[in-house]
């Protein structure tokens, strides 16, 4: 086989499997629904639901637990999920960041910056 048509082979691989990527990026980045949300905080493991709506790589929704409801705001790029939300601990205000990785369409597991408090893992489930 001559030199180019093996760089003309090998091009023509990278690009379907470039093409593949991206269609697998697009299936898994939709996160609009209900997730079980489960936080390991120092103490003890904290379940809380997040309800999600997504349109375009914007996120939007709330998380609901036993310390009430929070508006969310995030992002999704890939298989990358970034949200902040701020809850009110009597009367102070608690900012939490959360970055995960989906690990497909129902599954995402990450961490959890609580502002002075440090980082906590999370996985959080799609509801069925």
């Amino acid at each position: 086989m001559s030199k180019t048509r093996a760089f003309i082979s090998a091009a023509a691989v990278l690009l379907s499997l470039s093409a593949f990527s991206s269609a697998a990026d697009r299936f898994i980045a939709d996160l609009s629904g209900t997730w079980n949300v489960s936080v390991q905080t120092p103490d003890q493991s904290v379940t809380s639901t997040l309800i999600v709506q997504q349109k375009g790589d914007s996120l939007s929704g709330s998380l609901q637990s036993e310390l009430g409801t929070a508006p969310l705001k995030g992002a999704v790029k890939g298989d990358t999920v970034n949200f902040v939300f701020t809850l009110d601990m009597g009367g102070q205000a608690l900012s939490i960041s959360a970055s995960a990785l989906l690990k497909d369409k129902d599954n995402m597991s990450g961490s959890m910056d609580v502002s002075g408090m440090g980082n906590m893992p999370f996985t959080a489930a799609r509801a069925k």
